[in-house]
């Protein structure tokens, strides 16, 4: 269940980042590694919110922390982020073992030729996750009523895990391309919890209908699809049985189609959201390739969950113009390191540090400005050249 986020990858590793750090601890007879990240950003003086971002089977934590895109909400918004690293995991294939790679105990099992599998069954990483909440709350301040989790793929089945059995220390999860696990998904969650859910419909890893996974030339269920997964959670927090739909505006030629859907007026303020991705395989979207962009949905979704706005396009104060532009345009905006300008298909055809840029040798369409700012922050904002 691994994916490289090429793209997202490089653009996060050119951003100017504080420090992270890779720490240990103890736990379950196991060493075990995350990442904690604080930027600098984080006031002692002011409670923290903390997100667990989790990767996928066969990733790591660093891969995961900088494809991601997170640390770039860590420095706007002053969130402790941190990426643990889960446990290399063996399973028995017709009286062999066999190594599958970093997974989590997250749920996920399959009756593969009359065999019963559990991945990584018998190690706490449940428990793992709320060891390191504990640490960050001896250590930093911590806001503990807005602990967020996501996860891609199983990392995604993970965070729908620490949902159902930790609802109490956790606000709200947002999983991609995984769902509830088989060995979870008759467990009753202790609290309500505001979940969203990402899946696309050509899924060839996770299934989208029945969560199916490809083993060999058999394909087995590991828990529930997609779908079923919303409705696990619209039913347990009692959310309204209609939702608010958005078709999100087609902009870019990805062949994909993203639809929104929440439900909402759930028991203690839940609310349950699913993004429905049309032609969406096991796949981390992200702007200006595609429509919509994960990372900011998931931050959004977070924020509202905490009564706020989220990312918008004037956080820094800054204007692009005109818009739609001609031949030059123009922006106004205090530090601004440099913009990048990329085509629908992703491709960068602009790079520069002035604030007036020639645009007259472009194409008409549509484009994504990419500002960086010098204390590392990052907005994307959508550009039309018409003549």
């Amino acid at each position: 269940m691994k994916k490289i986020f090429t793209f997202f990858a490089i653009i996060a590793l050119l951003i100017a980042v504080q420090a992270q750090t890779t720490k240990t601890m103890n736990f379950g007879g196991a060493e075990r590694e995350y990442l904690e990240y604080v930027p600098t950003s984080y006031n002692a003086s002011t409670p923290a919110p903390v997100l667990f971002v989790l990767h996928g089977l066969g990733d790591d934590m660093s891969n995961m922390f900088n494809a991601s895109g997170f640390r770039s909400i860590a420095n706007q918004h002053g969130w402790i982020v941190v990426t643990p690293q889960a446990l290399v995991a063996s399973v028995s294939l017709l009286g062999q073992s066999m190594e599958i790679g970093t997974a989590w105990n997250s749920g996920v099992s399959a009756n593969f030729l009359g065999s019963d599998i559990v991945i990584n069954d018998g190690v706490d990483d449940s428990g793992f996750m709320m060891a390191i909440l504990d640490d960050l709350i001896a250590n930093y301040n911590v806001d503990q009523n807005n602990v967020f989790v996501t996860g891609f793929s199983m990392g995604g089945f993970m965070a729908n895990r620490l949902a159902i059995e930790h609802a109490d220390r956790i606000k709200a999860i947002a999983s991609v391309s995984g769902t509830i696990g088989n060995e979870v998904k008759a467990a009753t969650p202790n609290a309500n919890v505001s979940t969203m859910h990402i899946h696309g419909t050509a899924d060839g890893t996770v299934g989208y209908d029945n969560a199916d996974f490809n083993v060999a030339i058999v394909s087995v269920s590991v828990g529930l699809g997609a779908e079923a997964t919303v409705d696990y959670w619209r039913n347990f927090n009692q959310c309204s049985a209609t939702p608010i739909v958005t078709n999100y505006p087609d902009l870019t030629n990805d062949s994909l189609t993203f639809e929104r859907y929440e439900y909402t007026n759930g028991n203690n303020d839940s609310k349950t959201v699913f993004i429905k991705v049309n032609g969406g395989d096991h796949e981390w979207y992200y702007t200006p390739v595609n429509d919509i962009d994960y990372t900011t949905e998931i931050y959004n979704f977070f924020a509202s969950c905490q009564g706020q706005t989220g990312i918008s396009e004037n956080d820094n104060n800054v204007s692009i113009y005109p818009n739609p532009a001609n031949s030059v345009l123009n922006i106004n905006g205090d530090g601004i390191s440099e913009m990048r300008l990329f085509n629908a298909m992703g491709q960068q055809v602009l790079s520069s540090n002035e604030k007036s840029l020639d645009i007259s040798q472009l194409a008409e369409g549509i484009y994504v400005a990419n500002l960086i700012f010098a204390n590392g922050e990052t907005l994307n904002q959508k550009v039309i050249i018409s003549r």
